[in-house]
């Protein structure tokens, strides 16, 4: 018995004697056991029903083929029923306030269903063995239902209809389906403390302010997918590990978030999808492993993205439609591969490389974008494309001793643009390219600046007013600078 319903019996009690004086003829109370004894092929069957106020049931059933059923109409009532055998079925009917349903059943083939109709109830369903089923459906505001389960190929869902309400996922075992229905305001859907392969867990929530998570779950094989419509929705994962998973989240609304940290172990794969302004996209720490890949949709307005991954061959793609955003990803490894991609003005685009041989693409399509690099590490490749006006990319390298080998590569296509950039280490290619007028490459604000030995340096400006000026330092380097148009500065030094 959960703590939550232990709480909720001793209310009841209290309650039922404060009302003892006017209520004691509602007071029922049954208790029923049925044992089936070695010469009968099947069991009993068992219908309880009670009636009024602050009643109360308990049924144990020990044998093959039993059916239990219990019916209790009106308020503080509470029933539990505990079955072992084979081939059960269990059914339980609550409808009123404050009611409790508490069920039991260790064997094969059992198949468990609870239905509570009205506000403050709690069901709670205990399943052991294989091949079981498990239904729990509340109406109402503030209940609870939880289903835990051990053993394989068992299916558990929970519907509820009405808000504040609670719906609790426990497993261990394998090949297990679990599916949470909500429509209402502030529910929640959780799959906790998982152990286990191949299992799917399903959660759909309908209105605002839900909250749908994974927390603690280890194991292969394992898909999770939450969708949550409405807006000021959450989701959360935590603490989980295992090879091979697949977590796909879609949220439809404004100011909803997807928490996750971290992911742990290899070739798992995370899709999220937002539609709406103001969502969130935060995993700083998310994927620690190799051969996993991030997918992450964002469209609308002001929305913010930021996944890290620490390992090797990793995929991150975030793309983003809209105004205001800001995505960042990080990759510490090697053979990583980041890939960002925004549509609309006055966006933020970051990205980091940690490690060597790795691999990044930035791409911005709009007014005012603002693209930024970091590198520390050798042998990487680059690619940033701005098209629109006003755009700035900012290229910097730290650690510039283990910084070498890398090629950044920039294309901004239209007027006013910016490139800022300071690049140490040895062997690094740099190419810029500049179509459009009043172009600049570092000029009086900002930063051309390429160290190192044997380093080569291209640029190219095409179109009017266009200004380049910077320098390399250090030994066997090459710097070209071609420029096309009228009114244009290039001034370069090298020492």
């Amino acid at each position: 018995m959960s703590n939550t319903i232990i709480k909720k019996s001793a209310i009841a009690l209290a309650l039922g004697l404060a009302f003892s004086g006017y209520a004691n003829a509602d007071t029922h109370m049954a208790v029923i056991n049925q044992d089936s004894s070695d010469a009968v092929e099947l069991g009993n069957d068992m219908y309880v029903e009670q009636g009024g106020f602050l009643n109360w049931a308990y049924a144990d059933q020990y044998g093959e083929g039993n059916e239990t059923s219990l019916l209790q109409l009106d308020d503080f009532q509470e029933a539990y029923t505990y079955v072992t055998g084979d081939f059960n079925t269990v059914e339980g009917e609550q409808s009123g306030f404050w009611n409790i349903f508490d069920s039991e059943v260790t064997g094969d083939d059992n198949l468990l269903t609870s239905l509570q109709e009205g506000d403050f109830n709690a069901s709670a369903v205990f399943l052991s063995g294989n091949g079981n089923a498990a239904f729990v459906e509340q109406a109402g505001a503030g209940n609870e239902g939880a289903i835990e389960l051990t053993g394989d190929y068992n299916i558990a869902d929970i519907i509820q209809l009405g808000d504040s309400n609670w719906a609790n996922f426990q497993i261990e075992g394998n090949d297990n389906a679990f599916r949470a229905d909500q429509s209402g305001a502030s529910n929640e859907a959780g799959y906790f403390n998982a152990t286990g392969n191949l299992n799917s867990f399903e959660a759909f929530q309908e209105g605002d302010t839900n909250v749908g998570g994974v927390i603690g779950a280890n194991g292969d094989l394992n898909d999770v997918y939450v969708e949550q419509t409405g807006s000021l929705n959450t989701f959360i994962a935590q603490s989980l590990s295992g090879d091979e998973n697949y977590i796909d989240i879609y949220q439809d609304g404004s100011a909803n978030e997807f928490l996750i940290q971290p992911v742990q172990g290899d070739v798992n794969e995370i899709a999220v999808q937002q539609e709406g302004n103001a969502n969130i996209v935060e995993a700083p720490t998310g994927m620690v492993g190799n051969y996993n890949t991030v997918d992450a949709h964002q469209e609308g307005d002001n929305n913010y993205a930021v996944f890290a991954t620490e390992g090797d061959d990793h995929i991150i793609d975030i793309d983003q439609d809209g105004n205001n955003n800001i995505a960042s990803a990080e990759s510490s490894g090697e053979y990583n591969d980041i890939r960002i991609s925004s549509r609309g003005d006055d966006n933020s685009n970051g990205v980091a490389l940690i490690g060597a041989d790795n691999e990044a693409d930035s791409k911005q399509i709009g007014d005012a974008n603002t693209t930024e690099i970091v590198i520390a590490g050798d042998d990487n490749d680059l690619y940033a494309r701005q098209h629109g006006d006003s755009n700035t990319l900012l290229a910097y390298s730290y650690d510039a001793g283990t910084t070498s080998g890398n090629e950044l590569k920039s294309e901004q296509t239209g007027d006013i643009n910016l490139i800022d950039t300071i690049i140490g280490g040895n062997d690094n290619l740099i190419s810029f390219v500049q179509e459009g007028n009043n172009n600049v490459i570092a000029g009086d604000e900002g930063s051309f600046i390429v160290g190192g030995n044997s380093g080569s340096v291209d640029v190219e400006q095409i179109g009017n007013n266009n200004t380049v000026t910077g320098g390399q330092l250090s030994d066997s380097n090459t710097m070209s600078v071609y420029q096309q148009g009228d009114y244009n500065v290039a001034t370069v030094v090298q020492y």
